[in-house]
């Protein structure tokens, strides 16, 4: 395909123009019809998309919403039909108390269910044990316990005290070497099974810069479901949204004037400005073509930033098997970490959730579904000691990794990527914009960053400064 840019004629709808050479050369695209010519188009209708395009439409603006799938949502999927209750295949919680996310849930009246309330519902399974978190911090002495996942983990404050002491960025697990820090096989495996179905990314992954970069600061400490299904709050927040499904754009094609948008079924969009909120994996994929090539500094954020991947096996049996006080397991199996997913509803399916992050992840993405639906089996067979095949009723395997147009969980900050988020995010030429969780410094990889982080860019588009950080 020409380019605008080059010395070249260019075709555009019926219209053909005479463009120049070089970035800075006005470009000259001809409106196609009304229909897809706006003011702003935001690409991708996830949490993101969607808070810019109401921020924007509340504010008077002329926004159209392109969304690859037919859904909106993207790494947000509430099902309906695999149990009498909403089961949550992408994203499933609320990440605080205090979180941005509140306000459409208390615009709306909706109900949540607090979760991970009490330790007294957390479990382990360690050294072939299946203990209670409480019952094992209360019979060993086992030094892992202190450096799991938490915001009062050990690691933070070793990693602390290496970065106000000047020293570079390393890894995570250096980090731990480095101070001597020493555990067992199954010690380790525990504390980074923690971390990588927290920031599904593992010790070797995670820079320890990074780690402190994301503070999360005021989120609070608490974790909920939203009763009805995240869906149920994007679908009421996108109401009278213009959206149109099924519309994956394949090149964007622009300059300081304007922009033009093409799909993969040669369908043409123009804007004054665009908001692009579509997964990281997917721009270090170049599964959208940027015509000129985006600036060295936004390649660079780019493919400096880590990508992410997490599995799902959502497992329902013909009736529970574990006690009434489990909620939560965190194991040193290939399965790090299961709950419960009906937990603290009235009635509830017998329904378990393994949430796992990393090298494991993509080794189950590996494996396919049936593969690793039986994987998923054999662990929770070791743990309850118990067969359980035919026990089983149904099974989902959700797998972001292979979702073309996700192609990843979340992102993180690998060794020396600090900084690079804020750069991300950072508009082009006042006509690119960007947003999604991996621009949000301090709130990255959850619902709320990626809400905080459409709103913005919505700022910015509007051109309100403003001193709040997303």
């Amino acid at each position: 395909m020409y380019s605008v840019f080059s010395a070249s004629t260019v075709a555009v709808g019926s219209q053909f123009v005479r463009s120049q050479p070089g970035r800075a050369s006005r470009m000259e695209i001809q409106k196609i019809s009304t229909k897809t010519d706006y003011e702003v188009i935001i690409i991708g209708a996830g949490a993101a998309g969607l808070a810019a395009a109401r921020s924007l439409q509340d504010a008077g603006r002329e926004v159209l919403v392109l969304e690859a799938r037919d859904r909106i949502g993207g790494r947000i999927y509430t099902d309906y039909s695999f149990a009498f209750h909403p089961i949550e295949r992408g994203a499933e919680y609320i990440q605080g108390e205090n979180v941005i996310t509140w306000k459409g849930i208390k615009q709306y009246g909706l109900k949540t269910l607090p979760v991970f309330e009490d330790i007294k519902h957390a479990f382990t399974y360690f050294n072939g044990k299946y203990l209670s978190v409480k019952q094992l911090y209360k019979d060993s002495k086992l030094q892992a316990l202190d450096f799991l996942v938490s915001r009062d983990s050990e690691l933070f404050e070793l990693a602390e005290q290496w970065v106000k002491a000047g020293k570079p960025d390393t890894t995570a697990a250096k980090l731990l070497a480095a101070n001597n820090v020493r555990f067992s096989p199954e010690s380790y495996r525990l504390v980074d099974n923690s971390f990588s179905s927290e920031y599904a990314a593992s010790l070797q992954q995670l820079g320890v810069y990074g780690l402190l970069e994301a503070n999360y600061e005021g989120d609070g400490d608490r974790s909920f479901r939203v009763k009805k299904g995240y869906s149920h709050l994007l679908k009421l927040f996108a109401n009278d949204l213009n959206i149109r499904h099924s519309t994956p754009i394949s090149k964007i094609i622009w300059n300081s004037d304007r922009v033009q948008l093409q799909t993969d079924k040669n369908e043409t969009f123009t804007a004054k400005k665009v908001i692009i909120t579509v997964p990281l994996a997917l721009l270090q994929s170049n599964a959208i073509v940027f015509e000129p090539v985006l600036p060295p500094e936004k390649r660079a954020a780019i493919n400096g930033l880590g990508i992410a991947h997490v599995t799902k096996l959502i497992l329902k049996f013909d009736k529970p098997f574990w006690s009434k006080e489990t909620e939560l397991i965190l194991t040193t199996l290939d399965t790090q970490m299961w709950w419960r997913s009906g937990w603290g509803r009235k009635k509830e399916a017998p329904v378990l959730t393994a949430y796992t992050g990393a090298t494991n992840a993509i080794n189950f993405s590996k494996m396919g579904r049936d593969a690793a639906i039986d994987a998923g089996l054999r662990d929770l067979e070791k743990i309850f000691k118990i067969p359980l095949k035919r026990r089983l009723t149904d099974a989902l395997f959700i797998d972001f990794r292979t979702d073309p147009y996700s192609q990843m969980a979340y992102s993180y900050v690998p060794v020396g990527g600090t900084g690079l988020r804020k750069k991300l995010a950072q508009p082009v030429d006042n006509i690119l914009f960007f947003a999604g969780e991996a621009t949000n410094v301090n709130r990255p990889s959850t619902v709320h960053g990626a809400i905080g982080s459409g709103l913005r860019v919505a700022r910015e588009v509007l051109g309100i400064k403003s001193s709040m950080v997303n």
